[in-house]
């Protein structure tokens, strides 16, 4: 009995080993290691290459097409998961139902190899792992043990409201429950809240900054030389300009009070001169308050003092007469008016800045006096052998400060006083050009226009000062 079933059994295998379609089917052929290799299935429907898979104990090999790539077969796959429904488009998710307790608590890794044999599993991967189906697989051991960790803490056996044993159909959940449970309730616990003592803090009351101040301070070089047969003549000189400026202004509700304090003292060094040394080319100190009550927008009432003077005593070229001394001359203007005041600020620049301020004055009073008999007060529009002079008149003052950049700036002072007999007008510009916060370079022209002085021939009645230098320049 057993022979013939071998014999039938023989048969058989030799029968489905020699058919033909078995051989069109499948080539055989071995490569270098003695490993039978076989190539691609010839059929003349299919459009398609198909992969012919042959077993032989532990070795699987896979055909590979005429570009070296491996034929992988046909997967079947449903783009939409498991719980998805077309009915009532609902996607539910397990984590989001009660907790069914399913009995499934067996390790997944439970194997019945014994752990003595010896089963390694090749050295090298076609396929990188996190293009398969190994982060997944680790995603759901995740899972898994975390499920059953779950079943394992005692704590947790009130949370477990069924079982899949018991259960005959699916249970259904109260709409109280849906509403008001929260899956995250079991999940995030909040501590108790921590007491916290109060701490006082001392008051302070810092109070409002009513006064303001501010100053400039420069200190200057120019140099100019001209050789002794320059075709047009001229004075070699040395230049140093000191300038000081002082603002301190008070503001409350309405009321404003400015005062400015500004001192000008240029030496100048001519070889040419055989009598001084050294020559006071401009020497101006000069102080400004300013009472003002707002009226309305950026108009307010106003009250003016200007007080004018020099230090040293003056000389021109080669002389030994004095042009001006200390309160010689000493001049002193009050006036009542009105004044205009304009702030404005540039969003393209935030350095960039424009301050005006317009004082109108139908009321001034102007005061000349000169101290020193050694002085020609007939210089300032006194007649020969008076030492003061009182005029009214009105008055036209405008200040112009204007910030290019943070690094260019432009002054400008602007001066108008007439007692409807005669006129005096001086017109000041400064134009400064920073290189650093300390150094700067200074373009100043002021001119002076006063027909009460003598006439000059070239000139008129039209005075010029003029100057370029650079040096220290400070600004807080």
């Amino acid at each position: 009995m057993k022979n013939s079933l071998y014999y039938i059994l023989t048969s058989v295998l030799l029968l489905l080993f020699s058919s033909s379609s078995y051989a069109e089917s499948v080539n055989s052929k071995f490569n270098d290691n003695g490993i039978p290799a076989y190539t691609k299935i010839e059929k003349k429907a299919p459009q398609r290459e198909e992969m012919p898979v042959f077993q032989n104990d532990s070795v699987l090999v896979y055909t590979r097409g005429a570009n070296g790539l491996i034929i992988v077969p046909p997967v079947e796959w449903d783009p939409f998961p498991y719980n998805v429904s077309f009915r009532d488009t609902v996607i539910y998710d397990p984590q989001f139902l009660p907790i069914v307790f399913d009995g499934k608590i067996l390790p997944p890794r439970l194997s019945f190899i014994p752990k003595d044999s010896k089963l390694e599993g090749p050295k090298f991967h076609l396929i990188p792992e996190e293009n398969t189906f190994a982060p997944l697989i680790k995603r759901a051991e995740v899972i898994h043990a975390r499920r059953k960790n779950f079943y394992m803490d005692m704590s947790n056996i009130g949370d477990v409201r069924y079982n899949a044993s018991v259960l005959k159909s699916i249970p259904k959940l109260n709409e109280e429950d849906v509403t008001k449970r929260n899956f995250l309730h079991n999940l995030i616990a909040t501590d108790d809240a921590i007491q916290v003592t109060p701490v006082e803090m001392t008051k302070i009351d810092p109070g409002f900054i009513y006064w303001v101040k501010n100053g400039e301070h420069a200190l200057q070089i120019a140099q100019n030389h001209i050789s002794d047969n320059w075709y047009s003549g001229g004075n070699s000189s040395f230049f140093i300009r000191n300038s000081h400026k002082v603002a301190l202004n008070y503001a409350k509700d309405k009321v404003t009070f400015n005062n400015t304090m500004e001192w000008r003292l240029n030496l100048q060094a001519t070889p040419s001169d055989k009598e001084h040394d050294v020559n006071i080319s401009e020497d101006l100190f000069r102080l400004e308050n300013i009472l003002g009550y707002k009226a309305y927008n950026n108009w307010s009432y106003s009250t003016r003092l200007e007080t004018k003077t020099q230090f040293f005593n003056t000389y021109p070229l080669n002389s030994r007469d004095k042009y001006t001394s200390f309160l010689a001359p000493l001049v002193m203007n009050a006036s009542i008016g009105m004044a205009y005041k304009l702030e404005k600020k540039y969003k393209s620049d935030k350095a960039k800045k424009l301050d005006l301020v317009l004082s109108l004055s139908p009321l001034s009073v102007n005061y000349i006096y000169v101290r020193d008999e050694n002085v020609d007060e007939t210089r300032f529009g006194l007649e020969k052998g008076e030492r003061a002079l009182t005029e009214v008149g009105s008055l036209v003052n405008t200040n112009l400060t204007f910030k290019f950049s943070r690094y260019m700036s432009w002054s400008s002072r602007f001066r108008y006083f007439t007692n409807y007999k005669r006129v005096e007008v001086e017109f000041e510009n400064k134009f400064d050009m920073m290189f650093t916060r300390l150094f700067s370079t200074t373009i100043s022209l002021n001119t002076r226009f006063d027909d009460n002085v003598p006439r000059d021939k070239k000139l008129g009645y039209l005075q010029i000062n003029q100057l370029i230098s650079f040096g220290l320049n400070y600004k807080w």
